[in-house]
């Protein structure tokens, strides 16, 4: 709300108005609830405070110095929601604005660490959250073009993948999606056998690298995209999204230049990372037979290769689109500089963490 908005507010209510933003923890112990809505009021001794956009964790509200009544309270929160939760929701549809509102709610509870939060009955898409949804997380940033409208981007994304599906606004640039688990059913070329849990993650990775190829030919720029196992999503929304938040900074992480990101392939590199930074430092040198041997590009390119095809040979020459020989080659080079032979079991598990704990420590 502008200063200009605020004055003319102040001179209708004879009091002197003006804006404050708030923290979800602020805003409770002023005595206002656990989950605030665009609209909501505390009136205080000397003041009444009212939300009046929601913007992540940050509560923007206005603060009038004076004791409202309960009908003038009821209409500045009228008119408050009439301005919309967000500027860019004017002239949104009716499915827009309810969409907007649950991500508001998901933000806070994420925010709040509520991982185990139902999404509550006064949310209107509540009834759209069926069980057995399947969920992406979608992060664009430095678009080439214009970002995409809310209508834009949901007409794109039902294109592809199903008319069923909703788009739910996070933060800047990131949006949820859930899609019928019946998209995976319509992927799948074997339809008349029931999917194990192997096929399913490379259906899910492969919807994946479509939405991914989608959204970029589209807008262009630099785009992330997250995708978890079906879930019901009325009871475990808050969790998916946090998961898919983390897999998505993992990746980033470990892993440049990756644009699809799995959960259940960063198990190893969510561990690492709860490991401080020295520890992580210090373990690569005195492991490290030669300091530089993460630096040349074949090696590496080699080593991820290797372990992207469970440690096999034939797999990783074809993959590597060479003799195998010449991989055999630059294993045994490996072993010779480093001390470690990744043939070998536990050679390889340390290997493995040692290229991710490079990747992280020698990066900056």
């Amino acid at each position: 709300m502008n200063k200009t908005k605020l004055q003319l507010l102040g001179q209708l209510l004879n009091a002197s108005v003006v804006a404050k933003v708030l923290t979800g923890i602020e805003w409770e112990s002023a005595g206002g609830n656990k989950h605030p809505e665009v609209g909501d009021a505390i009136q205080l001794e000397k003041v009444c405070l009212m939300v009046t956009r929601i913007n992540g964790a940050e509560l923007h509200c206005i603060e009038v110095a004076a004791t409202l009544t309960q009908v003038e309270k009821q209409l500045l929160g009228w008119a408050v929601q009439q301005g919309g939760t967000r500027p860019s929701s004017s002239g949104a549809s009716d499915l827009e604005r309810q969409a907007r509102r649950l991500g508001e709610w998901i933000q806070q509870s994420v925010t709040a660490g509520e991982w185990r939060a139902e999404v509550p009955d006064r949310m209107e898409l509540r009834n759209r959250l069926f069980d057995g949804m399947v969920p992406f997380l979608l992060l664009c940033e430095q678009l080439e073009e214009k970002e995409p409208s809310y209508a834009e981007l949901e007409k794109t994304i039902r294109s592809f993948i199903s008319d069923e599906t909703l788009l739910i606004p996070l933060r800047e640039h990131e949006w949820l999606i859930l899609s019928s688990d019946r998209v995976l059913m319509e992927a799948d070329s074997e339809e008349d056998e029931v999917l194990g849990h192997e096929e399913t993650k490379e259906l899910l990775a492969t919807l994946a690298e479509g939405l991914h190829q989608l959204i970029t030919g589209e807008w262009g720029g630099e785009c992330h995209i997250a995708v978890g196992e079906p879930i019901i999503p009325s009871e475990s929304v808050v969790r998916i999204v946090g998961t898919l938040r983390e897999t998505i900074f993992l990746g980033r992480k470990f892993h440049v230049g990756m644009q699809i990101h799995l959960p259940w392939l960063v198990h190893l590199e969510r561990l690492l990372s709860g490991i401080p930074e020295m520890v992580r430092s210090r373990f690569v040198e005195e492991m490290m037979g030669r300091p530089d041997l993460f630096t040349d590009s074949e090696t590496v390119s080699t080593l991820d290769a290797f372990f992207s095809m469970d440690c096999n040979v034939s797999e990783t020459a074809k993959k590597l689109f060479i003799h195998r020989n010449t991989l055999l080659y630059r294993l045994d080079k490996i072993k010779h500089e480093a001390g470690l032979d990744v043939r070998s079991f536990n050679d390889a598990v340390l290997v493995r963490i040692l290229l991710l704990l490079y990747k992280v420590t020698k990066r900056k």
